[in-house]
Parts: C-alpha cells; structure tokens; sequence
C-alpha cells in the first residue's frame, strides 16, 4: 500500500541545468527547464501533490557548484519525513570512473573541481535524519549511482538499511541519457511526469515499471532503481482530487458521436455543393453555345455529358449512403486518441495513438479549400515522436509540408459535432502536458512550421 510523505516534514530540492558557459563541449538542454518546471508542478499541487510549495525548492539553474551544495545540505538538515534530490542535465565521468552532475561552473576538463560530487551528494542524503531519501538523476552514466549508494560503505547497504533509500536514474552506469529534439522535456522525466499523472496514487516501484515500459516502446535506454526498506512504497502523487460534495462518478474517457444520419448529411451536404457548382457550369456552357450562335452542336454536346455524369454520381452516392449506414466514433481517454467506424453495429476500423507516441497535440484550421466539400472547420492534429508508423493523411485536408514534419490528422472535428473548445477540454482531461492550446503554440513549439501551413 502507497505511503504519502508528511508534506510539512519533507524537503526536496530540484535541479535543472541546461546552460554550461564554461564547457562549451557540453550541448545545451533546453528541456531540463520544463522539466524541473513539470516535476515541481506535480509535487505542489493543491489537490494532487505531496508536498507544500515552500518546501520544494528549484534551484537557481545559473548558481554554482556551492549554491547547489549548500541547498541540498539545507534540505537534508530539515528534512525528518522525505528527502527528494532530482538532478537534470549532463552526468561527467573522471579518469578514475567517479561520477559528478555538472552545474552553469563547470569545466569539462576539471569536474571534479567544478561540478557536483555524487560521492558528497552521498555524504549529505547519508546524514540527513529523513525517514526516506529519494535520489533521481536524469543524465547520462546516471547508473553509476546506484554503483557508488550501493557499494562498499555505500548509501544503501550501510547506515540507510533501516531508514530507507529510493534511487531512480535515467540510464545504466556507461549509457546516454536522451534529451530528443523537438520534444518538452527529456525522454526519462517525460515519462516520469506521465506516470504522475496516473489517475491513482503509484508507489514509486511503480513509477519505475511505468518509465521502463515507456522508454523500452521507444527503442530508449533502460532506467535503474535500487531500494532499501520500505522506500519502494512512497508515493510521489495523490491521483484525481476528492470531490467536495458527494463522490462523483470518474471520468474515464469522452466520446465524440458520429452517426449513420450525420455521415448522409456531410456528404451529401458535400455532393450537393458538388452538383450545384457543375449545374452552374453547364448553365455557363450553355449560355455561351447561345452567344456564340456558329456550330455549336460540341458545345451542346457538352452540357448533357455533364448532366449525365451528375444524375450518374448522384446515383452511385446514394446508393452507398442508404445501403452502407456507418457510425464512427472519436475516443478520448487514458490511453491516447482512438477512431473507430462500425458497419452494422460491426467494427470495419479502429486506430488508437497512444499518448506514449505523441510529442504534442492539438486543433488546427483546415486548409480553405476543403472547407467546402467537409463539414468540419477543424481537424485533431498530432505531432508523432520520431520512428512511430502512422497511416498516411495526406492530401486535401492537409498540408504535405505538415505531413512530412511528423504531424497526422486524427479526426475532422466538425464531422463528429464537436467543435474546437470541447475537444481541447477532452485533451486537457487526458493528455496533460502534450496540449497545444493555439497555432500560435504549435508554432512555438516547432520552429520548422509557418504560419501560412495552417
């Protein structure tokens, strides 16, 4: 069973560093700012965290090496229930295999000099009178952590036996720790985050297992986890909130209805746009066979094959619209986006994008010129992670730049009587950080879009 942490008795501290002016053979990481930004969301929420604000600190990513000592010490001297370190950024190896965090002081040629000693992090967190200590390290050679907790007179199998220790790291001991391009936080507290936002309180074993599946489904680097006691069943998040009034029935997923009648509006709402314009087309034949008053037995010609093909279409259309009833539904829940049609009361098709495969999402304009064959204004567009299969939605509805970037349609929004705020409502319920409000966002978001895409 989950233990949560007394929010009043537990410190933590969160460290994201992305800048190294220093080192200038270090890469720049944008993404551990969203990520310390993500994580500290989640721990002070009102009504789903663990913590109170005041005590969760976020370290200046600019201080050095010693500002960062000095706020861990301060939290490990506080702290008597938890005691959480999260560090985000580049892991550093020495000649002799010892591992140090970097920090905006640090000189890739003298870490140990300039950066985060793991082998002190060890003496604070081993100090510290906190009933449980947790250490999460999103960095490459992060796994050489449990080596150096866990080994000869190390954090865990000495004097933390009893009290408890929960070390969480990103990668194995000489693997890279992946930050990919394009995405809102790295690809380890990316999948935390996911985790925490479970709809109920996970253990943090549990959190382990669903990272693990998260990043093994995309060909990433394993996590490691080592835990003494009973640390393995904290808690780092509530789930839902309580309802203030009588207990009210979860929420599990939202369906958007298409049914066999709105389908024969759409498209023959459509086909009837379609035949005016060619009845005013073959009116304007007509009209100009008159004019010209010569020959005009090919014009005339002209007019009655364009009827002809009309009735002919008109035909053939409705014959699939009466015959063929079909129902199609939009699902959007836990899982990821779901579309499935039914053929009497059958499933011909259904198609599930899981959040997992999904950097971001959100609702964009279609391309004026379908605006007049689709009922739908707005379409549920996708941006897929690097490598994941997707059918192709090329064509009319979207533009081939979008499509070759990564992006998908899901569903034309108006086909389902839906419009642009209910579907975003739906997103927000289920797709938490991955919800792109705007196009202004989407372009925020991914510099390699334009304006004039959408």
């Amino acid at each position: 069973m989950s233990r949560f942490p007394d929010p009043a008795r537990s410190r933590a501290v969160l460290i994201g560093v992305g800048h190294f002016p220093d080192a200038p053979r270090l890469a720049d990481l944008p993404a551990v700012q969203e990520n310390v930004a993500g994580l500290w969301r989640r721990l002070t929420d009102g009504a789903t965290g663990v913590l109170d604000a005041e005590h969760c600190e976020v370290a200046d990513p600019a201080g050095s090496t010693a500002d960062l000592g000095r706020a861990i010490g301060r939290a490990a001297e506080e702290a008597t229930d938890l005691l959480l370190i999260y560090y985000a950024g580049h892991g550093l190896v020495d000649d002799r295999g010892r591992l140090y965090l970097a920090t905006s002081a640090t000189r890739s040629q003298a870490p140990k000099y300039s950066a985060l000693s793991v082998d002190l992090l060890r003496e604070d967190l081993g100090g510290s009178g906190a009933a449980a200590r947790v250490l999460i390290l999103d960095c490459c050679f992060s796994g050489r952590a449990v080596e150096v907790m866990t080994g000869e007179d190390g954090l865990v199998d000495g004097q933390l036996s009893i009290a408890g220790t929960y070390i969480l790291t990103s990668t194995t001991a000489n693997a890279p720790s992946y930050a990919l391009a394009g995405e809102r936080y790295t690809a380890f507290t990316g999948a935390l985050l996911t985790a925490l936002d479970s709809p109920r309180p996970l253990s943090l074993d549990e959190i382990y297992r669903g990272i693990a599946a998260d990043l093994h489904s995309r060909g990433l680097p394993r996590p490691m986890q080592r835990a003494t006691d009973t640390a393995a069943d904290l808690a780092l998040a509530r789930g839902p909130a309580e309802p203030d009034g009588p207990r009210a029935v979860p929420v599990n997923e939202i369906r958007f209805h298409r049914g066999p009648a709105a389908t024969r509006k759409q498209m023959t709402g459509g086909l009837g746009k379609m035949l005016g314009t060619m009845a005013l087309f073959t009116a304007g034949l007509a009209v100009l066979c008159a004019v010209l008053n010569h020959d005009p037995g090919w014009l005339l010609a002209m007019p009655v094959w364009f009827g002809a093909i009309s009735v002919l279409i008109a035909l053939i259309t409705a014959v699939t619209l009466f015959s063929t009833p079909r129902e199609a539904e939009l699902i959007i829940d836990r899982s990821g986006t779901t579309v499935r049609i039914r053929k009497k009361g059958e499933i011909t098709y259904s198609s599930l994008i899981p959040w997992r495969d999904i950097s971001h999402v959100g609702v964009g304009s279609v391309n004026p010129r379908a605006r007049q064959v689709y009922a739908g204004n707005h379409l549920l567009v996708v941006r897929l992670r690097p490598g994941v299969p997707y059918r192709e939605t090329k064509g009319m509805l979207f533009p081939d730049q979008l499509h070759g970037l990564g992006y998908r349609v899901v569903a034309t929004v108006g086909s389902f009587s839906a419009d642009s705020a209910q579907i975003l409502a739906a997103l927000d319920r289920f797709a938490g950080d991955r919800v792109l409000h705007t196009e202004q966002e989407f372009l925020a978001r991914d510099p390699r879009i334009t304006p004039s895409m959408f």
